[in-house]
């Protein structure tokens, strides 16, 4: 862990004025389509519009990879200026200012059984079991509606789930989600096919400042402002186009 906050800290740049930054650095976590790791030509929806929000503002955006429970210590911490995006809860308020809406995001149930998507309105929500992605927000939602929760460490583990049967459905954010079961590994998804979905909610995500780096009010500001720029050129939609995203995939009411 020493040598991650190392490096980290060696690429903010926490000893400049807010206001003069030329280089700013959110950890991103692992999120395909929206953010993908080791790929410079498509680093990820979220990842480019970033960068090109930050551009406005003569700033050079670093976006670190780590895996999301990494990078949210590092961004509470103040390792890092903040996180590359995140669903807002109420108890992130003591550790995060929030830009505005970045994008929308999607939420579904997963299953290869079509008919327990009509079970998880009607059973006992103790009497299903639902497969989440170890540290999501969804976690919290799936705990609070009373169901046995079973983590995952990945949306590919999620699916090895369903597929084994060794749970009724899947909670999950449909970006990363959908992503895998289309590309997969290098063999693919078996039985992809198999797994049926089932949207039941939209909401906002957001580029999220550690109120621990400096003058997080002011790094707030300036990408709020390029946010808005890119909005109004139109390039923010044409990044959301490079990757095959429907352009209300993400709306000016941001998540």
């Amino acid at each position: 862990m020493t040598t991650l906050v190392g490096v980290a800290m060696a690429e903010n740049s926490l000893g400049s004025s807010a206001s003069e930054r030329k280089t700013v650095t959110l950890a991103c976590n692992p999120f395909p389509a929206a953010m993908i790791a080791d790929n410079n030509i498509m680093p990820g929806f979220d990842v480019e519009i970033l960068r090109a929000a930050f551009a406005t503002r003569n700033i050079t955006l670093l976006t670190p990879f780590y895996p999301w429970k990494r990078a949210y210590f590092l961004a509470r911490a103040g390792h890092v200026d903040g996180l590359c995006s995140c669903s807002y809860l109420q108890e992130r308020d003591t550790d995060f200012l929030f830009s505005d809406v970045l994008g929308n995001v999607q939420i579904a149930f997963y299953s290869t059984r079509e008919h327990v998507f009509d079970l998880i309105d009607k059973e006992d929500a103790s009497q299903m079991t639902i497969g989440v992605v170890n540290g999501y927000s969804l976690e919290a939602f799936a705990r609070n509606d009373k169901f046995d929760v079973v983590i995952a460490n990945s949306e590919k583990m999620l699916v090895n789930l369903l597929i084994s049967n060794r749970i009724d459905a899947a909670l999950s954010f449909s970006v990363p989600m959908d992503y895998y079961l289309l590309n997969g590994d290098e063999d693919g998804v078996p039985d992809a096919d198999k797994i049926k979905t089932k949207v039941i909610d939209r909401n906002p995500y957001f580029s999220c400042i550690s109120r621990k780096t400096e003058k997080p009010d002011i790094l707030l500001e300036q990408l709020n402002t390029g946010l808005k720029t890119i909005r109004q050129s139109g390039l923010y939609d044409r990044i959301l186009a490079k990757y095959r995203m429907r352009l209300d995939a993400s709306d000016t009411l941001q998540e």
